[in-house]
């Protein structure tokens, strides 16, 4: 940790055997702890600057971890947390089945109040357990609620041919006619549509 214009400024990658630096952070794959009992004591400011593991998720996988830049402050007795993480997501094309990516940038704006008359201010849940902020599940929460139903390789991917089940893109390797009314979708596209 070090200081800079009154607040706490903490910068670590943690994950996959990445060093970590400051006493107050454990970390362990796509865990990131952070002690913020000082923020909560003394109600001064703490940013994180973070570089944390995601985990796959259904069919998404995440080649980098995600940098998560977050600022915490106390509100009243509860615990704000505003910033900006941004992963690259990478997984298969829904309309072609080729291999897909996207960057993905999520806003954060969470608030934490604790719970009327518990001793605990915040008690025990996945994201703060006591002063303990769990960074990693922030993280991995935001990142894999702001996914997109699925990834498409091109905007103009033309997908799957349903005569021979090659792709229609070019290059690959359907030679089939086109038929009147194909605009470029796929029918595995159009059955997951209709089925969601």
């Amino acid at each position: 940790m070090f200081d800079k214009g009154g607040r706490g400024v903490y910068n670590t990658v943690v994950g996959m055997g990445l060093p970590s630096r400051g006493a107050s952070f454990y970390g362990a794959g796509s865990h990131v702890v952070v002690d913020i009992g000082s923020l909560l004591v003394t109600g001064r400011p703490m940013s994180l600057d973070e570089h944390v593991v995601v985990p796959p998720f259904s069919s998404f996988r995440f080649p980098e971890p995600a940098h998560a830049e977050l600022d915490l402050r106390r509100v009243d007795r509860g615990l704000q947390i505003d910033g900006l993480v941004q992963v690259g997501v990478a997984g298969e094309c829904i309309r072609c089945l080729e291999d897909a990516a996207i960057p993905l940038r999520v806003v954060v704006g969470e608030r934490f109040d604790p719970p009327d008359g518990a001793s605990d201010p915040f008690g025990e849940n996945n994201v703060l357990n006591g002063t303990n902020f769990d960074v990693g599940d922030l993280v991995r929460q935001v990142v894999t609620s702001a996914l997109p139903f699925g990834l498409v390789c091109d905007e103009e991917c033309r997908g799957l041919c349903t005569t021979c089940g090659r792709s229609k893109n070019p290059g690959g390797g359907c030679d089939c006619p086109a038929m009147e009314g194909d605009h470029g979708e796929s029918q595995v596209e159009n059955s997951a549509l209709e089925d969601a």
